[in-house]
């Protein structure tokens, strides 16, 4: 049985050689590129994702990852709501370097025979989600949604692409987590949560040790731990963005970090929440929108759309904050 899940991930931009993340550009202003030569100027961000979209309508080879890349330029739609505007998308992307025969199942005949330079070009949906200024909030992050079809997605060519792009412009193009509150509770709540690590220094007691900055780590783990609400809360907060210096004293301990393994979409993986900031979510798409290798190309159109509606009214759009 094949699946296929939306990968979720928010980003920003900001100039190319600014330092700070909260100079982050306001995605719905217009935006001026002073170059040394010259000066570019757009309405706002999405005349650049317009240009990105076109640009790369003829595969091209990334022969770092030794995939092809390229965006259906008959598949570009967009979407203007008056909370957000949403342009979704196909990419056909696919690896080569490895030979191979292409046999049928039914009739165990070799139909052809894969060489390096073949490669396996499948289609993958996407979406690019910002919403409208509200509130006086001037938006800065905006949401990405790629398919994933079994193991195969298309996450790090499709940023790869985007960062080398707004580069050519002297803008950078940054990828988080969508929100790791939404992570975080989406774990707890789920019960995938397996194990939690408190990770400090290790000081020996021996005074003879004392020209020593540490003797190693010490790391206490929590199997299948059930945590306090009001511990969860305290976590979430802090990671959000609401520092509190005493997150990490437990029980008159101070820790530096924390570690996490859970389960998300059938593996497990183990974080540290000083990196879970660019952690992607991962979501199941419904059988009756992907149905081992059979889709209904609008449905999950509009489904990616309704994920991205949903996220948004959990997320922070400032990145300064």
């Amino acid at each position: 049985m094949v699946h296929s899940g939306l990968l979720v991930c928010s980003f920003f931009i900001k100039d190319r050689y600014g330092r700070d993340n909260s100079k982050a550009i306001e995605l719905n202003n217009s935006i001026t590129i002073n170059g040394i030569e010259t000066t570019e100027y757009y309405e706002n961000v999405w005349e650049i994702l317009r240009s990105f979209l076109t640009n790369h309508s003829m595969p091209k080879d990334d022969e770092n990852s030794m995939k092809l890349f390229s965006v259906n330029p008959k598949s570009i739609h967009e979407e203007d709501d008056k909370e957000y505007h949403a342009i979704t998308f196909v990419v056909n992307s696919g690896s080569y370097g490895i030979e191979g025969n292409i046999t049928n199942r039914n009739t165990k005949s070799v139909m052809y025979h894969r060489t390096r330079d073949d490669a396996d070009v499948k289609q993958f949906h996407a979406t690019l989600f910002i919403p409208k200024d509200a509130g006086g909030v001037k938006v800065q992050k905006g949401i990405l949604l790629f398919q994933t079809i079994g193991t195969y997605g298309i996450k790090t060519i499709t940023t790869k692409q985007m960062k080398e792009f707004f580069a050519s412009k002297d803008l950078t193009f940054e990828t988080r987590s969508v929100s790791v509150a939404i992570f975080l509770k989406k774990i707890f709540e789920d019960g995938n949560l397996n194990k939690i690590t408190l990770i400090k220094n290790a000081i020996s007691p021996d005074p003879a040790d004392s020209m020593l900055i540490s003797s190693g780590r010490e790391e206490k783990v929590y199997i299948k731990p059930r945590l306090k609400e009001s511990w969860i809360k305290k976590l979430i907060a802090f990671i959000d963005g609401n520092k509190d210096d005493t997150i990490f004293e437990i029980n008159e301990s101070v820790y530096e970090d924390i570690s996490i393994t859970f389960n998300l979409s059938g593996r497990t993986r183990t974080v540290r929440l000083k990196d879970l900031d660019r952690f992607s979510l991962t979501e199941d798409i419904p059988d009756s929108i992907y149905n081992n290798g059979l889709t209904n190309p609008d449905k999950l159109t509009r489904f990616m759309i309704n994920k991205a509606i949903e996220y948004k009214e959990k997320m922070i759009f400032r990145v300064s904050e």
